[in-house]
């Protein structure tokens, strides 16, 4: 059993117990929403002697509400913070274990892998054009590079400002961009209307975030300079093929 007299004497740290063997620490730590982190101590099934501190799967199940873990980048990065702050994770559950004479700097070596892990929603709202691109590159490499002969980063022209997302290989081939914000909309303008002044034989392919995102000058542009545009990912995701099938047909 944990001997609870010899931890009370931390500062700002105390305890209420769930189960006979099991207590919450109460901490001065909280989620972005103002809930405390869950994390609870018991003794450690595999190391005797130890403490086991432990969050019984709730860090990532909150997370889960509002984040997916559905790229190899995401599952790689939240393996990365575990594994450098020297903790542990089984089915979901992260805990680590320690010596009571460390119990302290447990407590807050566990807390900073919470904070962690909870700042990858925020990370992701930053840097949601990023998983955008993720999320498309994944699909092509997954789906169509299956079916298609696609070629990333192809530069058709000698300045390699001018760069094509995915070509698509075929007699006409299509040039496939994604498209996230306005400041890549406007380069895909750009691109496609030297394309277009150089005579360069191809059929631009656009793939949205969310066209509704862009300016109205930017949907106007684009709208201009395309010749086919999914207005969302998973519209992509449900038509593409079938417009690429046709498209070659006719190559």
């Amino acid at each position: 059993m944990i001997n609870l007299d010899s931890l009370k004497q931390l500062d700002n740290i105390s305890f209420r117990e769930k189960r006979t063997g099991l207590y919450k620490v109460i901490v001065p730590f909280f989620y972005e929403d103002g809930d405390m982190y869950d994390i609870f101590i018991e003794e450690s099934p595999i190391n005797s002697g130890l403490i086991r501190i432990s969050d019984y799967g709730l860090s990532l199940m909150k997370l889960s509400y509002s984040f997916d873990f559905d790229t190899d980048n995401k599952r790689e990065t939240l393996k990365n913070i575990i594994s450098q702050n020297r903790a542990h994770v089984d089915d979901g559950s992260i805990w680590i274990d320690v010596n009571p004479s460390q119990f302290q700097i447990g407590i807050y070596q566990f807390a900073q892998v919470i904070t962690k892990i909870s700042n990858m929603e925020i990370i992701s709202r930053e840097n949601i054009k990023s998983f955008f691109n993720e999320f498309l590159g994944e699909f092509i490499s997954e789906q169509l590079s299956k079916i298609y002969n696609v070629i990333p980063n192809y530069a058709p022209m000698d300045n390699t400002d001018l760069v094509v997302d995915y070509k698509i290989e075929a007699p006409k081939p299509i040039f496939l961009f994604g498209v996230n914000d306005n400041t890549k909309a406007s380069k895909v303008v750009i691109s496609c209307l030297n394309f277009q002044t150089k005579n360069l034989p191809f059929r631009s392919l656009i793939v949205h975030e969310d066209l509704e995102k862009l300016s109205k000058f930017n949907q106007k542009q684009i709208t201009n300079a395309a010749d086919k545009q999914f207005y969302t990912l998973d519209d992509f995701k449900e038509g593409g093929n079938k417009y690429i099938d046709r498209e070659l047909k006719v190559s």
